[in-house]
């Protein structure tokens, strides 16, 4: 669902890059951090009233909001989507489907992607997609998941009349979603992590059951780029250490709230207001989205190192003034 937003960080909008290419409005999903940028793309006698992502968790997109980098992304897109590629993307896509099951996930898939050259904005009223699933956005977030971009804002529809809700399937490359980038944590090694790891949570150190405690890795998803290193079940506990962390559903969201926010924004997180940080400093300072040392020193990454850092450099502050 899509709230618009008028974006006061870009100087982009409603600009005519080329004869075939302009941008319009930046709108923002609602509930997530993902944000389109409208556009109108020309292709010979066709024209295309879509948007593009900018920042789109699922598929770990995340254009610097530069002017250089917003226009050579958004006719990367334009190349991209035009028509005469389209018969590709549709046989990558039945290539795709062809090794699952099918579901009402897929016929919401197909009821998005139509037979037009271009996708177009479907209504979640009188659309196809509710013939299929009167409740489609359960199936439109498993969609994400699976790496389709899919943009969802309040249009007016020219059928049933009135702002309703509408979708958009922009026929992007599909983008492997976080979860198909991780490895799979085996039962035995989850027993083993929750045996080599305190059962505690590592934010609030307080005692929990095993069956409340999540297996966190420090280094977020939401910064890999090539999917994560393999799990193996007999991996040292060394690398359990370094790789993971526990903690209670809630400390989990929270610590996911405040990596999304450094993903986006370059700022690392705090610890419930404090700002401190044994290496580094608040801005995040890694040569990459994927390098991990830029999130080594920040409380979220390594809660326990951190605490012990703090204590240790406030001991040696109070001996400092004996």
């Amino acid at each position: 669902m899509a709230k618009r937003t008028k974006s006061k960080r870009h100087p982009f909008e409603y600009q005519k890059l080329n004869g075939n290419v302009s941008t319009e409005d930046f709108f923002k999903i609602d509930k997530m951090e993902d944000r389109y940028l409208a556009v109108k793309f020309r292709y010979g006698m066709r024209t295309w009233n879509g948007c593009v992502p900018i920042i789109s968790k699922y598929q770990g997109v995340n254009i610097p909001e530069t002017k250089e980098d917003v226009e050579a992304w958004v006719l990367e897109c334009y190349a991209e989507l035009d028509p005469g590629r389209n018969n590709v993307w549709q046989e990558e896509q039945r290539t795709f489907w062809a090794g699952r099951k099918a579901s009402e996930t897929q016929s919401v898939f197909e009821a998005l992607n139509g037979a037009e050259p271009l996708t177009r904005w479907k209504c979640r009223k009188c659309g196809p997609v509710p013939e299929i699933n009167p409740q489609p956005a359960s199936r439109i977030k498993q969609l994400k998941k699976m790496g389709y971009f899919i943009a969802t804002r309040k249009k007016e529809c020219p059928n049933c009349g009135g702002l309703q809700y509408c979708d958009l399937l922009i026929r992007l490359p599909r983008h492997a979603a976080d979860n198909e980038k991780r490895s799979p944590i085996s039962r035995k090694l989850q027993n083993k992590i929750k045996t080599v790891l305190p059962l505690r949570d590592a934010c609030f150190d307080t005692p929990q059951k095993a069956s409340d405690l999540i297996i966190d890795h420090k280094f977020p998803s939401s910064r890999w780029v090539n999917g994560e290193t393999a799990n193996k079940t007999d991996m040292s506990e060394e690398d359990i250490r370094k790789k993971f962390q526990l903690l209670t559903n809630q400390t989990n969201l929270q610590k996911e709230r405040y990596c999304q926010e450094c993903v986006i924004h370059g700022n690392r997180g705090d610890f419930f207001g404090i700002e401190w940080y044994y290496k580094g400093a608040r801005k995040w300072e890694g040569t990459s989205k994927a390098d991990e040392q830029g999130c080594v020193g920040c409380p979220w990454y390594d809660l326990a190192k951190w605490k012990q850092e703090l204590n240790a450099f406030l001991a040696k502050a109070k001996a400092a003034k004996k």
